[in-house]
């Protein structure tokens, strides 16, 4: 059989498998306990309570729509003020670690991801980087498609919410455009976003230079505008927050949940804040890279970790950029870099870039200082080199230094998010959402969706497809022919 059928024969034979799982839900009642208030459980409460559930939020950072500093919040609020919408946003990473196969435990300054302090890493913490590290290309390939299908349907979601809350969408920019630096890395995307329908128009170097005067000196092979959009995400979440609170949803900020109130193994009755008890009939937790102790004996427990980005933002200088961008320097420390069109304190045109991988571990303060100095660096240089008048105006005035922000991204070994689901002691459910990689905004409406369908016991694909345990199971075979090796 051509190794072509025997891949397409392996994917299918796992997701199968995967999709043969039981999906424990239950249906009772209508008060909802969200645990996060990421843009990921806001969006599953606004789905939420317009399906006429009662929601309560619990947070354990400042409001989002207050002043406090930026090291006091999560990933949504702490980190650079853009997100961006595309149809191949969190892709399969696991690629990138062959043939090595050491990526993870590698240093930023060797080219690796590593940006955790060295010496403190867990057999647990090796082991998930060794999973990461060995999964075979049919079996990422098919998680990439698992990917793609819960982009293309989060993109029918944000669709209808831009009809239905344009308010929201204030700052939303159309489209975007992806820039390479290497001609068989351009080809290559060239060929897949063609073949997904993401492709809106294939620009050769000159197309770029001259349909993009503020890049005319940028090192392009070659350039793709693709459908997608971007919004400024501290605007986006004060809004949003604004509308839900409007529409009766409760917050509790500065308020840490510490962990699940277990009836017996297996079987949540309830979460714990300061050793109290706070019951309702469902929860969804969605603690993004801070949940190692909130989900403790659940499936999801020591699968996510966090994965860093740096973010420094200059100005967007004459002659302007008009697009958000995405730049892809293969092999470099900054591999990825998004541009965002954005708006400064006093009205000025800003663009705010955010960049990198940088493995923490389970403890998102995992950080040596040394690697996390490579990363900013290296997002530095990517400005540079693309945008040589705005970094040198951004470096004259201060604004480079004064703008940079981390945030810690949770992560998954197999790179697929993460639901979870358990029925509680009162017949109701708890969802684990998260692991969504760099596509937690892309994805938040559907994964609202996934929540919704299990409070009602609807079936979705999210429900199998994100499963905790669907990586450990397919390479184990699970008592089942198929068996997955490197």
């Amino acid at each position: 059989m051509p190794e072509g059928d025997v891949d397409a024969a392996l994917a299918a034979a796992e997701r199968e498998l995967a999709d043969g799982v039981e999906v424990p839900v239950g249906t009772n009642g209508t008060n909802v306990a969200l645990v996060g208030a990421g843009i990921v459980n806001l969006m599953t409460a606004l789905t939420l309570v317009r399906a006429g559930y009662r929601v309560e939020v619990f947070e354990r950072a400042p409001d989002p729509r207050g002043d406090a500093d930026w090291t006091a919040y999560g990933c949504t609020r702490g980190g650079g003020d853009g997100r961006m919408f595309t149809l191949t946003e969190a892709d399969s990473y696991n690629s990138r670690s062959w043939p090595t196969n050491d990526l993870l435990t590698r240093s930023v300054t060797d080219h690796g991801w590593l940006v955790a302090k060295p010496g403190g890493l867990s057999t647990q913490e090796l082991a998930w980087a060794a999973d990461f590290h060995r999964m075979p290309g049919w079996l990422a390939a098919s998680y990439t498609q698992d990917i793609f299908d819960a982009n293309r349907a989060a993109g029918v979601g944000w669709d209808r919410l831009m009809a239905s809350d344009p308010g929201l969408f204030d700052g939303y920019r159309d489209g975007i455009l992806r820039l390479y630096t290497d001609d068989d890395y351009y080809r290559w995307h060239v060929d897949r976003n063609e073949r997904i329908g993401a492709t809106r128009r294939v620009l050769t170097p000159d197309q770029v230079r001259a349909g993009y005067p503020s890049l005319a000196d940028a090192p392009v092979a070659g350039g793709i505008e693709v459908v997608g959009f971007t919004v400024n995400i501290h605007q986006f979440l004060a809004r949003l927050v604004d509308l839900l609170a409007a529409q009766g949803v409760t917050f509790h900020w500065d308020t840490t949940i510490t962990g699940i109130n277990w009836a017996q193994p297996g079987v949540p009755d309830g979460v714990l804040r300061d050793g109290e008890v706070l019951r309702a009939d469902h929860y969804v937790l969605s603690p993004g890279a801070y949940g190692e102790e909130l989900l403790r004996g659940t499936a999801s427990h020591g699968q996510i970790m966090g994965m860093l980005g740096v973010w420094l933002t200059v100005p967007n200088v004459e002659p302007r950029l008009d697009h958000s961008v995405k730049i892809a320097r293969k092999g470099h420390r900054a591999e990825e870099t998004n541009v965002t069109l954005g708006t400064g304190p006093d009205g000025e045109p800003i663009l705010i870039c955010g960049a990198g991988y940088g493995w923490t571990g389970t403890d998102p303060a995992n950080i040596d200082s040394t690697e996390l100095e490579m990363l900013f660096e290296a997002l530095a240089d990517t400005i540079r080199r693309f945008f040589p008048k705005a970094y040198a105006a951004a470096l004259e005035t201060g604004m480079l230094a004064a703008s940079r922000r981390i945030c810690v991204r949770p992560w998954t070994a197999s790179c697929l998010g993460v639901f979870e689901t358990m029925v509680t002691a009162g017949g109701g459910t708890l969802v684990v959402t998260g692991g969504h990689n760099t596509g937690g905004f892309t994805q938040s409406p559907d994964v609202a969706d996934a929540v919704l369908a299990a409070f009602t016991g609807r079936r979705h694909p999210m429900h199998t497809r994100f499963h905790p345990r669907r990586l450990a199971r397919a390479y184990s075979g699970d008592g089942v022919s198929l068996r997955i090796t490197s």
